[in-house]
């Protein structure tokens, strides 16, 4: 949106998105931490008010009439708005950030072949993918790049309050409701299970937006387990090494060089449907990108304290592993391409829409 604007003073939005959209001019129809639902079940139980978001985006398309929609990832809800702004209002989609239909649910790569005019990718393999498909595809690269400037480790101790001289372990339980509610108590526990091999060791929760409200009352956290709210990149980049929900997360360790370990738990009839739709081995993105397990995965019922406190464990007293670990994480940071994937991405949006760009 930021880079938009700067090619086009006069460009306006309306849609879906958080507090940092909305401080960039976005008139937002929804709140976003509504629409952070995740898993089969959990989409189920939420039907109705997915129906009135549908009624209330498609009311508001047709009384503006923009000239482009823009969907990003959230492959359940814009697919199926896709079929429908087409059908009703002909006007031209651009979808950046892939749905990630290449892992599962490829059929609907039938929805983007009709209904999208504009895709737009964030990883170099699914410009390959989409080619295979048929389908035009422009690859913009990766945009935390574009936020992210490397700081010495020293420095970002100070800005947290912590010391440099000692190991730190960074928990990421996740964005959603679920997520925080299902993993936060498994991390915490998992965290403890370390501090007893590694009696010096500070812990920091890279938390989003609603963790407190979020938290279940089951999950104390103690005194010496700090909570990072306004700065959970930083938690994560100055960490020697992290324990995250898969999702953005395990990208996010790739580009700052933090090992990690990858756990996720989700509703059991929600992970049983899963296991029968999804056709990558991994579950991790930073491991998909790699095609081999840089980050050690722990889902479902494989996801106990004591098999995920033992894989950290490695990065604190193997260096050799560690440092094989971090080489793989660089090579998949590398493969993200240059910085200005925002620009880039704003640029091909601006220059389908009949906009001169620079």
């Amino acid at each position: 949106m930021q880079n938009m604007m700067q090619l086009d003073h006069e460009i306006s939005f309306l849609g879906i998105g958080g507090p940092k959209m909305e401080s960039k001019g976005l008139r937002s129809l929804v709140s976003i931490q509504q629409m952070a639902v995740m898993g089969f079940i959990e989409v189920i139980r939420h039907i109705r008010f997915f129906r009135t978001v549908e009624r209330t985006v498609l009311s508001a398309i047709g009384e503006c009439r923009p000239d482009r929609i823009i969907l990003i990832d959230y492959p359940g809800f814009n697919l199926r708005m896709a079929q429908k702004l087409h059908n009703r209002f002909k006007i031209p989609i651009t979808y950046y950030i892939s749905p990630q239909i290449w892992a599962w649910k490829p059929g609907r790569i039938e929805i983007i072949r009709k209904c999208v005019q504009q895709m737009l990718v964030i990883f170099p393999f699914e410009k390959q993918w989409y080619h295979d498909q048929g389908i035009e595809v422009e690859f913009v690269g990766y945009p935390l790049l574009d936020e992210w400037k490397s700081t010495p480790r020293s420095e970002l101790c100070a800005r947290l309050g912590i010391s440099p001289d000692l190991p730190v372990l960074t928990l990421y339980p996740g964005s959603r409701k679920n997520e925080v509610r299902r993993h936060l108590p498994l991390l915490l526990k998992s965290a403890r299970i370390l501090k007893n091999h590694l009696p010096g060791l500070q812990i920091l929760i890279g938390a989003a937006p609603g963790f407190f409200e979020f938290a279940p009352a089951s999950a104390t956290i103690p005194d010496d387990v700090s909570v990072e709210i306004r700065r959970p990149r930083l938690a994560l980049e100055a960490a020697d090494a992290a324990i995250v929900a898969s999702g953005t997360s395990s990208l996010e360790a790739a580009i700052f060089g933090t090992p990690l370990v990858v756990m996720y738990k989700m509703n059991p009839l929600s992970w049983w449907i899963t296991r029968f739709l999804v056709n990558v081995p991994f579950a991790g993105m930073v491991n998909i990108i790699a095609g081999e397990a840089v980050a050690p995965e722990f889902l479902q019922n494989n996801a106990n304290a004591t098999a995920i406190s033992n894989a950290a464990l490695q990065f604190y007293t193997d260096g050799i592993y560690t440092n094989a670990v971090k080489d793989k994480l660089k090579r998949v940071k590398d493969s993200f391409g240059p910085m200005g994937a925002s620009h880039r991405a704003a640029k091909a949006i601006l220059s389908v829409m009949g906009n001169p760009t620079p």
